[in-house]
């Protein structure tokens, strides 16, 4: 497979097939690992992920690109970029399915990883299209709309890991497993109000397994609590079998879902915000809520390489875990601003940019904290509908967009040749 053709299919517009209903409800119920406690919700089918979910590719690349981005210090993260890309480019192919859309499923060249680096690869799936799934479940459940942000619990509020080349180790014994992300999105109904949701992303290469590792998934999303109750949580295990990748998710249900005021006052008091090993039901639900939104707004600068703002809203543990080094930063190309990085590949080059919606690029450094949530809300405005905010622009540029302002592009085109000497 070359490259372009790698482009064309991570662009074109999929079924990714999947299963949220009440069968699959009564088999994680019933899988040998599945465990019941007080904190057991009643378990749902996921809204709006019953079937499958129509996207781009380059979505999940994007969002897997995006939320692992903390767990990487600089002297890897040029390195994983390219050949994360690389790779994952060439990892999928279209396939026919009785959908008026192709499907996808694993190519050739993605068959042939093996041992660890399937398990590895499997796991990362499971995260970008995890995170993929649980912004459009967020969106047509209650933030149509608005803003969803994705944030890494371990990596930017919990001070009991380090990661060394994106792998997470534990400094000291570790009590009670938690979720890996809270999903966090404005209330529709008041803007410096948010709610807040918990994710745990499971990959497999293996459908048999797959319901096993949605029990111990539905597992962790009881590990936090905010305010004494269980959030509302989703539970996803991607399956990239060889002839299929598709998904299965489950929703702890939630009849009654609170919003917490953020506020300037809020963010500034939550700077040190940082969980170790007490009950989090011992945390304040606007502290969680408010160094989330910090934590959500560093992660963002981050991805678009702007230092100034990371250092600004990064909570001390985020902060101090990350070795970032100054980059040049591109902009404005269109209405946004970030870091490119350009490889070379079969005769083709590559560029990659990580960019941040222009306006909320420049409030997120020089403007209060309502200036921006009112960025970030007028860019979630602006963006196409849900089942489309990856767009090919041309035969050989993608872009893909997410609610909170981050923007990910890939262009190809032939490598410039440097004259013959005469």
């Amino acid at each position: 497979m070359d490259l372009d053709e790698a482009m064309q299919i991570v662009g074109t517009k999929v079924m990714l097939q999947g299963q949220s209903d009440r069968g699959l409800v009564h088999r994680v119920m019933h899988a040998p690992n599945f465990v019941t406690s007080t904190k057991t919700k009643t378990l749902s089918p996921a809204a709006s992920l019953h079937h499958g979910i129509t996207l781009r590719p380059v979505e999940a690349l994007h969002l897997l690109s995006y939320v692992t981005r903390p767990r990487y210090q600089d002297d890897l993260l040029d390195m994983y970029a390219q050949w994360g890309l690389m790779r994952y480019l060439g990892f999928f192919e279209l396939a026919c399915t009785g959908h008026p859309l192709p499907g996808i499923e694993v190519s050739e060249a993605g068959q042939r990883i093996t041992g660890n680096q399937r398990r590895v690869t499997s796991e990362e799936m499971g995260v970008g299209f995890g995170a993929l799934l649980a912004i459009r479940w967020f969106a047509q459940t209650s933030a149509a709309g608005v803003p969803i942000s994705t944030v890494d619990i371990d990596a930017a509020l919990d001070d009991r890991y380090v990661y060394a080349a994106g792998t997470r180790r534990a400094v000291r014994t570790v009590g009670t497993r938690r979720p890996d992300y809270l999903i966090i999105a404005h209330d529709p109904s008041v803007r410096s109000r948010y709610r807040v949701r918990a994710l745990e992303c499971k990959g497999t290469g293996s459908p048999g397994y797959a319901v096993r590792q949605l029990a111990s998934a539905i597992e962790q999303l009881r590990g936090i609590t905010v305010g004494g109750r269980v959030p509302a949580g989703l539970a996803v295990s991607t399956i990239t079998a060889n002839n299929q990748v598709s998904y299965l998710a489950i929703d702890p249900d939630d009849d009654e879902e609170p919003s917490y005021e953020v506020t300037s006052d809020t963010i500034e008091q939550v700077g040190s915000f940082q969980l170790g090993d007490e009950d989090m039901a011992d945390v304040s639900p606007t502290d969680l809520a408010s160094a989330s939104v910090r934590a959500s707004w560093a992660t963002l600068a981050d991805f678009g390489g702007y230092l100034i703002a990371l250092d600004r809203w990064a909570p001390a543990v985020m902060r101090q875990r990350l070795d970032r080094r100054s980059r040049d930063r591109i902009g404005p190309f269109g209405a946004a601003r970030g870091t490119s990085i350009t490889f070379g590949f079969d005769g083709r080059r590559m560029t990659v940019r990580y960019a941040i919606g222009e306006t909320v690029d420049q409030r997120m450094s020089q403007g209060a904290a309502e200036s921006v949530m009112e960025a970030q809300a007028a860019f979630a405005e602006r963006l196409p509908s849900s089942q489309n905010v990856a767009q090919q622009t041309g035969p050989f540029e993608l872009y893909s967009a997410t609610p909170d302002g981050s923007i990910f592009s890939l262009r190809t085109e032939e490598s410039r040749r440097l004259p013959a000497p005469s």
